[in-house]
């Protein structure tokens, strides 16, 4: 098992505390040590470095000044980021930098460090201060746990003082808050010259970052898209963990997949609400534009989904959430499946990610097809199943797909994608008939039935559109074969 340099972000009313906190009196082993710092992050004026995914840092601690030439994105998220290179002053990085470099960031504070006794397994230092640049400015409360050889104290940080892994580098804080246009991580989940195991952990540190920075917006209720691109992201690391579960088992994985079944909890019915509102809702507010009684039932549906959306905020802002984004970020970085693994697993794990690739995505395939050329038979549950195996293995597919030529990949997806958007339609039938119970007295009467009416509708014709959708999938020639 490797060890895991985590960023942690802490409320910065906590900072001060920090240090005095009972929980981590017990991991000291000496007094702290305390150093003025100033970060000063240069671009050009057109942000010709931080186009190009990078971070110029000057650092001045005490009488020293260092130059760190790092990347934007650590990968996993809250993980301390090692720069590319580091030099005493700005030619001994000895990579080519563009001219006309000005300052564009900065972050004023000090850095103390407090010393744990080697039990504890790592060193921790928090850096506290404030981030300015032309646009506005933020504090900065940032713990960093270096070599932590297990979660332990990064999950009591979280209970006690608030701590959350660090959905970005501080350098993309500084870069975003000077109005930088920083691109997003493009690297891809998986290379062939990953293990296994190694492949597992990138598929995990993609997900988890997306999840860590959708979420912010998700429990401002900054509109629906957060919601649902967090549903996805949590979905796929779900997904990923069950298809690496016969290689990749144990109590770490086993406690991660219950937290985000907690998260899932509350994301399902604040994304059901918002479906249900903005698809069926509106449609049938569209075609009945002045009935009051529509009218009541769209707005007892509205206050549904402020009450999800409000119990969504509490999660996130909450201590479940904290311990889940650091349990992530710590199983990224630190791949416990590998200690946990038994002979026949760790030879698995150990393994090039082609060969076993191509088997599990040869597994997901059987189960998608198990029910036969004709699914005219099959009961609601049943394509409910369909729908879910069709969602995993369009997850294994987009994966594994930089192992495989671009375009077989691309066709696969887009037709088991269909297949799962046409069953999503008719899933999304159930779930709307489920939501109208849930109203009570407001989910019956004329309104109900008009909605009832809306989704029976089209329901012949989304059972045609599966059918179709079915057999085109049906006729795919697998890309891995």
């Amino acid at each position: 098992m490797l060890a895991a340099d985590l960023d942690l972000v802490l409320p910065p009313g906590e900072a001060a505390r920090l240090a005095r906190l009972p929980s981590l009196a017990a991991h000291r082993a000496g007094r702290t040590r305390s150093a003025a710092v100033e970060l000063i992050w240069h671009d050009t004026a057109e942000g010709t470095l931080a186009a190009a995914g990078l971070a110029l840092c000057e650092r001045r601690l005490g009488r020293a000044r260092r130059w760190r030439l790092a990347t934007l994105h650590a990968t996993p998220p809250g993980r301390c980021v090692a720069p590319r290179a580091e030099g005493e002053t700005l030619a001994a990085l000895g990579h080519p930098l563009p001219a006309a470099l000005l300052p564009v960031a900065a972050c004023t504070g000090r850095l103390r460090t407090l010393p744990l006794a080697p039990d504890s397994g790592a060193s921790l230092s928090l850096l506290t201060g404030r981030l300015r640049a032309a646009a506005g400015e933020q504090p900065v409360c940032r713990v960093c746990l270096a070599g932590a050889a297990d979660p332990g104290l990064a999950l009591m940080l979280a209970e006690t003082a608030g701590a959350i892994a660090a959905p970005d580098t501080l350098a993309v804080a500084a870069l975003t808050l000077a109005g930088r246009a920083v691109p997003a991580p493009t690297a891809p989940s998986v290379a062939a010259e990953q293990s296994v195991s190694e492949a597992l952990a990138s598929i995990m540190a993609r997900q988890a970052a997306v999840l860590l920075r959708l979420a912010p917006a998700a429990a401002a209720a900054d509109g629906t898209e957060p919601v649902h691109q967090m549903r996805v992201a949590l979905r796929r690391l779900r997904s990923a963990l069950k298809l690496f579960r016969r290689a990749a088992d144990g109590p770490a994985v086993s406690a991660l997949l219950a937290e985000m079944g907690a998260l899932s909890t509350v994301l399902g019915p604040a994304r059901d609400w918002d479906v249900f509102l903005t698809e069926t809702g509106a449609a049938v507010a569209a075609a009945f534009p002045d009935d009051r009684a529509v009218a009541r039932l769209l707005a007892a549906a509205a206050h549904r989904r402020d009450d999800a959306y409000d119990m969504l905020a509490a999660h996130l802002r909450g201590p479940a959430f904290r311990a889940l984004s650091i349990r992530l970020a710590w199983l990224a970085a630190a791949r416990p499946w590998e200690a946990e693994a038994d002979a026949e697993q760790a030879a698995t794990l150990a393994k090039p990610i082609a060969a076993f690739a191509g088997r599990a995505l040869s597994r997901r395939l059987a189960g998608l097809l198990a029910p036969g050329p004709d699914l005219s038979g099959l009961s609601a549950e049943a394509l409910h199943t369909l729908r879910i195996e069709a969602k995993r293995l369009r997850y294994a597919a987009e994966f594994f797909a930089p192992l495989y030529p671009p375009r077989p990949v691309r066709r696969f997806v887009r037709r088991v994608s269909a297949l799962q958007d046409r069953l999503g339609r008719l899933n999304d039938a159930t779930v709307a008939a489920g939501l109208l119970e849930a109203l009570g007295r407001s989910g019956r009467g004329f309104a109900a039935g008009v909605v009832r009416g809306q989704m029976a509708a089209g329901h012949e014709t989304a059972v045609a559109k599966v059918a179709r959708a079915w057999h085109r999938v049906r006729r795919l020639d697998p890309f891995w074969d």
